[in-house]
């Protein structure tokens, strides 16, 4: 080929492979049904002249008709015997929507919850047969099938067809658009947008003159506004426009906001409380202020071996103040409270998402339904298959590889060893910053050096998250990729729970370390914990709430505003610069269709790559966790997610109506593994506030000691600060006799007092009761709770039962096709056999 100044394009052995490889994916392309366009233009690269081609691509009539039937298409049913059923049933919404809600909402067409009204006209669905199409709704019109259906069909074609001229079973490396796309043969792959986004100019049109949006259009305006952030969103809408697991992503996304408002009112009235119970505080004046019954000035034990020296316990006075901020009832109430939250979520998500799954005609949506993923069909020998009874097919089955499984699990492993180690680290960083700001000369920041060891190793904590996050999922994906699960349900299944554990460590590790490592284990004066001859290091007086606070506060706000920042700003830079490229392009033969920046394919191409929804889902779980885990210590996390959350809602409707390609449409009918892990967290949050309460924080001890003081708490740092005598390093890491105090419960000798027995038994005793108590009441919640309403349940029933009613001629099971299939593969099995 040559350019428009006839100037030979040098052509590499790479690119000849690469133009054979295309030619025989289209023309395989288009013995499957698919119709093929191409555009052509020139991209000028300082003195060279690159051609560029669009290559358009839309399914005929006949190929949308077989492959809906293939991929089992939901279509609705021109006879509609629901509508009796219909009419009565009655809208089951709480007071919390009709009354704080209804004023928000009134009045305007696509503020108002399209749900409920969908439910008042939703009619019977069946799965597409040819056989059978003129029992569907419009099924001679070209927009029977919507735009959204298109690119599934035809994404699913692309990710079949080989492009090589003899396809070999067992070999999946020359199949599917992907691997064209791994080997440039292809730039990039991706549905066409309705149109553009923004809204046309009406100030010259006439008035009566009629204005239609498209869809892009209307999501843009009703939807991704940032002044529409109080208004419910268009997920019928988004469902057509983007599909069920985008549509179900901002379902379950906006569920969880809205819910989020009970918890972060209490949470900030509790948080309240807590700094009001500072002020008159028995036990931070008796550390902070200086007087009769005053110990601002007892001498502390130094905290590292060498380079430390002896402190002033006022010292920690700011630790102090945070930690018994939380040490109060408030805390207790608080905890319970957001454990029973939890289980009401989950309860009444279910309901609400079987709800969508029906409207949406998923509700009877099976795994054993979803076709195998071409990547895993082209692995499979013709006698590599099973037959279905759900779908009534033989289908490619292979026996899962226990190589792969050991070798996936091994690799996660030892990336959560990585985690552990790198956590190590961090804690040997602050360690050293803290000798390094206790020995400074002149002593300045000798007052501070906890609290600035304590955040800067934060700061590092959150950018070492950052980093091996990125990594890791890249290498979750390589792995994933390699087990080549069966269908994309199950592949992206254990691509999620790789990530989980892996980020669940990555993000928490250092807060359960705080929690109920640091200071728990690092032994006393008398003989303390080593590690690789390392000494542990320890919260100091007061304990580790006060840490432990800073450290979800510096993670947990990072983290949101790390991430929206990444979200919006990551896609725009991307389309920046795609467009800045794109200015090279001109056209340079008269011969050639002029293309310009008008044009739809080359304004999508303009577009960031669409990414799937694991880091949106991630990100929310994570902020769950946060919210829920240790509440105890940063009652207010439920409310930075709320307000994070109403932010996040528009800027990912902004990001995809705008900034992304548009995503290839998959069916769905919940948010699938992620809701086991929610249910995971919310139990692992029990616990994890039950041992906050008791050991980490001083709540128990406090109780106790005004039980068996009548005083109060007046003797009580007196009671907690234990004398240590003997050989010191000082400052110049020589060895001097002197005596300090540290905080525990310890006679001389650093034997364990009785007091200490006696506390250590109520703690472990709380920690029982509390997990028990509510644990058994959000069992009777999902007891108590039906997973579907029983109305609903009544409908998705009738329906089920008329559309096999209507639809039972189209299945004909030909017997003697199955007989034959299946013979064909005992002989095939036992040539392998022999051979083998």
């Amino acid at each position: 080929e040559e350019s428009g100044e006839k100037t030979p394009i040098q052509k590499t052995g790479k690119e000849l492979d690469a133009k054979k490889k295309r030619r025989i994916f289209e023309e395989n392309l288009e013995r499957k049904g698919l119709c093929i366009e191409r555009e052509t233009y020139d991209k000028n690269e300082g003195s060279d002249i690159k051609r560029v081609v669009y290559v358009k691509i839309h399914a005929t009539k006949e190929c949308l008709f077989e492959y809906a039937e293939h991929l089992q298409v939901k279509k609705l049913l021109k006879i509609d015997p629901m509508k009796i059923f219909r009419d009565e049933y009655k809208e089951e919404r709480s007071w919390f929507d009709w009354k704080l809600f209804a004023t928000l909402h009134r009045g305007e067409k696509f503020y108002k919850d399209e749900i409920w009204d969908e439910m008042k006209n939703h009619k019977i669905s069946a799965r597409f047969a040819q056989n059978k199409a003129e029992r569907f709704i419009n099924y001679d019109e070209p927009g029977f099938f919507t735009t959204g259906e298109r690119a599934y069909i035809v994404s699913y074609i692309l990710e079949e067809t080989p492009f090589s001229e003899e396809n070999k079973s067992g070999q999946k490396d020359n199949v599917g658009i992907e691997y064209l796309l791994n080997d440039d043969v292809y730039a990039s792959w991706y549905p066409l947008h309705d149109g553009p986004y923004e809204l046309p100019n009406i100030e010259d049109r006439p008035e009566d003159e009629k204005v239609f949006l498209n869809d892009r259009q209307v999501l843009s305006m009703f939807w991704s506004d940032w002044g529409r952030w109080f208004k419910y969103q268009p997920l019928n809408r988004c469902r057509i426009y983007f599909g069920d697991t985008v549509a179900m992503y901002f379902a379950w996304l906006g569920f969880y906001t809205k819910l989020l408002i009970f918890p972060a009112i209490v949470g900030t009235i509790v948080f309240c409380y807590d700094i009001y119970s500072i002020i008159g505080n028995e036990v931070v004046d008796a550390v902070c202020k200086e007087g009769d019954n005053r110990h601002a000035h007892e001498r502390i034990c130094p905290a590292c071996d060498e380079e430390c020296d002896i402190v002033e316990l006022k010292t920690f006075c700011n630790l102090f103040m945070i930690a018994n901020a939380f040490n109060n009832g408030g805390s207790v109430f608080f905890a319970i409270f957001i454990s029973f939250w939890s289980a009401f979520f989950l309860e009444f998500w279910k309901r609400y998402q079987i709800t969508l799954a029906f409207l949406w005609s998923k509700a009877d949506f099976l795994d054993a339904q979803e076709p195998a993923r071409p990547e895993y069909a082209v692995t499979c020998e013709e006698d590599d298959v099973r037959f279905n009874p759900i779908t009534l097919r033989f289908e490619p089955y292979r026996e899962p590889s226990i190589f792969k499984t050991i070798t996936a699990v091994s690799v996660v492993i030892i990336t959560v060893v990585v985690v552990i180690i790198t956590l190590i680290s961090i804690i040997i960083y602050k360690i050293a910053v803290y000798s390094i700001f206790d020995h400074m000369s002149n002593g300045s920041l000798k007052p501070y050096a906890s609290t600035l060891a304590s955040v800067s190793g934060s700061i590092l904590q959150l950018i070492a998250i950052t980093v091996l996050s990125q990594v890791y999922a890249w290498l979750a994906e390589k792995i994933t990729l390699w087990e080549n699960y069966r269908t994309e349900t199950e592949y992206q299944n254990n691509l999620t729970v790789k990530r989980f554990i892996f980020e669940f460590f990555n993000y928490y590790g250092s807060c359960f370390y705080i929690a109920f490592v640091k200071g728990n284990f690092a032994g006393t004066p008398y003989g303390y914990t080593r590690i690789f001859g390392i000494r542990l290091d320890t919260c100091g007086p007061g304990g580790c709430l006060g840490e432990l606070a800073e450290n979800l506060a510096i993670i947990f706000l990072g983290k949101q505003i790390m991430n929206n920042f990444q979200e919006l700003l990551i896609p725009m830079m991307k389309s920046w610069w795609s467009r800045r490229n794109s200015n090279k392009y001109q056209g340079t033969d008269k011969e050639q269709i002029a293309i310009t920046m008008t044009t739809p394919w080359e304004a999508d191409n303009d577009l960031a790559e669409q990414e799937n929804l694991f880091p949106e889902y991630l990100e929310m779980v994570i902020q769950y966790g946060f919210a829920t885990m240790f509440v105890v210590a940063f009652p207010v996390a439920p409310l930075f997610a709320l307000i994070n959350n109403v932010v996040e809602i528009r800027l990912d409707a902004k990001k995809y109506t705008e900034l992304l390609k548009r995503p290839i449409p998959i069916n769905c009918m919940s948010i699938g593994i992620w809701y086991g892990i929610l249910d995971y967290m919310a139990s692992i949050a029990i616990i994890t506030n039950a041992f906050v309460i008791a050991f980490t924080s001083d709540f128990i001890s406090q109780i106790l000691w005004k039980y068996n003081h009548d005083d109060g708490l007046s003797t009580y740092v007196e009671g907690h600060l234990s004398t240590f005598s003997g050989p010191i390093m000082d400052s110049e890491g020589k060895e001097v006799n002197d005596t300090c105090k540290y905080w525990d419960y310890r006679l001389e000798h650093g034997e364990a007092s009785l007091w200490w027995w006696k506390l250590k038994a109520v703690q472990f005793i709380f920690v029982v009761v509390f997990e028990h108590f509510v644990f058994t009441v959000v069992r009777l919640i999902d007891l108590l709770i039906p997973d579907i309403p029983e109305k609903l349940e009544a409908l998705i029933h009738l329906e089920d039962s008329f559309a096999r009613e209507m639809m039972k001629e189209v299945i004909e099971i030909d017997l003697e096709k199955l007989e034959d299939v299946r013979n064909r593969v005992k002989v095939k099995k036992r040539q392998r056999q022999k051979y083998d």
